[in-house]
């Protein structure tokens, strides 16, 4: 897909808008979303009318089966599944809606019509997310009056931050829009600033509206996100199956601006050591898997990082003689 004019350029691959034969897992989360969504907002409707009463205002009425109250988790637990299914926003549900039939057709596709695979992402990720910040929530709530359990979270956000992720991942420098032929606001958007940019204006969103617990939400279920891609993931790729992407351009570091990638390596760093070698939580990643991922990621089209095999040289070289010392 390619529009060009003097000022303006899309591209995009053509296989990300071809929906004549959409997955069947996505259409599976396209009705659902549909019918969930839509008997939520029929539910409502119909118990707003029935009230009839001026001063209740229709955001009030909610239904704890699928929508994410804290307060009442225990008695609706179905609720962390069913909320990923439901948004009360319009603006919300049409850029849901169309991410998840362009989206989730090209992502399924990409990951060889695993059908079971993105199912597992959308409710697994999603619903171990909402699980986290639920549990969040309820100890915030026992320590400051300022958070009310009994209002509904939005714990529908794997699709809108996860599929970025995802794209990311798989056709990072390939160039969204263009601007050009602007002096200083000439710029070319790509993939892989997609993430960090979503990221930024829900982050300014809710800080805005001062939803704390909701800021909380988008961030922990962004590290859900790339933490099952960069670690767990299991995927077919040719004859081989892969586990995780451990190449270096889909590190966590390399998802931040540069300005603030200075403050953050050491803390990254640091964080995966703790992770990876004192508490043994997840398998590091050896050189091999580096370099096969990386050829992986090439194919896609991600650029090399220059001197990451030397700096990883480096530390194998001092963990070897950290070994001998011991």
């Amino acid at each position: 897909m390619h529009y060009d004019s003097k000022y303006f350029e899309i591209n995009g691959p053509d296989t990300l808008f071809a929906l004549n034969g959409t997955p069947q897992a996505t259409k599976l989360l396209a009705i659902g979303y549909i019918a969930i969504s839509g008997a939520l907002l029929f539910a409502r409707l119909s118990e707003y009318n029935r009230l009839d009463d001026p001063e209740l205002k229709f955001n009030s009425i909610v239904s704890p089966i699928v929508q994410l109250i804290p307060s009442k988790i225990w008695k609706f637990p179905v609720s962390l599944i069913l909320s990923n299914f439901i948004d009360v926003e319009v603006w919300k549900f049409i850029i849901n809606f169309t991410n998840l039939i362009i989206g989730g057709s090209f992502i399924e596709q990409n990951w060889n019509d695993n059908s079971k695979e993105l199912l597992k992402f959308v409710f697994v990720i999603g619903s171990v997310t909402n699980l986290v910040v639920v549990i969040v929530t309820i100890l915030l709530g026992l320590i400051t009056s300022h958070i009310q359990l009994d209002e509904p979270l939005d714990g529908n956000y794997t699709v809108l931050i996860g599929f970025p992720i995802i794209y990311k991942q798989l056709m990072p420098e390939t160039t969204i829009f263009q601007l050009k032929n602007l002096g200083f606001l000439s710029k070319n958007f790509r993939f892989k600033l997609l993430p960090i940019f979503i990221m930024s204006y829900l982050t300014i969103f809710h800080l805005i509206k001062m939803h704390w617990i909701q800021l909380i939400s988008i961030w922990i279920n962004f590290f859900a996100c790339w933490t099952y891609l960069r670690f767990f993931q299991m995927l077919r790729i040719g004859e081989q199956i892969t586990v995780g992407d451990a190449s270096d351009t889909f590190q966590l570091l390399y998802f931040f601006p540069d300005l603030v990638k200075p403050i953050l390596k050491p803390i990254f760093d640091k964080t995966y050591s703790l992770v990876c070698y004192k508490l043994e939580l997840i398998r590091p990643f050896q050189n091999d898997d580096i370099d096969k991922s990386n050829a992986i990621a090439e194919q896609r089209g991600a650029k090399k990082i220059s001197g990451t095999l030397e700096e990883r040289r480096k530390q194998l070289a001092l963990q070897v003689l950290q070994e001998r010392m011991v």
